[in-house]
């Protein structure tokens, strides 16, 4: 069965690629924003199986959209993208069940946490 994913990032490049290379791999992209605020607005619409968002942006952040969410859908399934390989954002992630990807990020590790596999 095709998963439905909303793509959050306030980079619309990496939006765009992120598209692209998932709609290849016959992931449905149901939705995407650029911020925290416009993640949870679409959320409440669209309500995706998959939310792949960033942590740091303007307007709402990742980790504020990602408990908003959680709040709306507390199983909802979300996979945080992001650059920030510290301890502190990997921790307050594990607390919150929130698998992580790392850019530069390989298209079908993003793909296998899609569908479940997660590493």
């Amino acid at each position: 069965m095709t998963k439905s994913v909303i793509i959050i990032d306030d980079d619309e490049d990496t939006v765009r690629l992120f598209s692209e290379f998932l709609e290849e791999k016959e992931i449905n992209v149901v939705g995407n924003g650029f911020d925290g605020v416009t993640a949870v607005k679409l959320f409440k619409k669209l309500k995706p199986d998959v939310t792949l968002i960033d942590l740091n942006m303007p307007n709402g952040s990742g980790f504020y959209a990602i408990k908003k969410i959680q709040e709306i859908d507390p199983k909802a399934r979300i996979i945080a993208v992001t650059a920030d390989t510290s301890t502190e954002t990997e921790e307050k992630l594990q607390k919150l069940n929130v698998p992580v990807v790392q850019k530069p990020f390989n298209i079908e590790h993003v793909v296998s946490s899609i569908n479940g596999e997660f590493p």
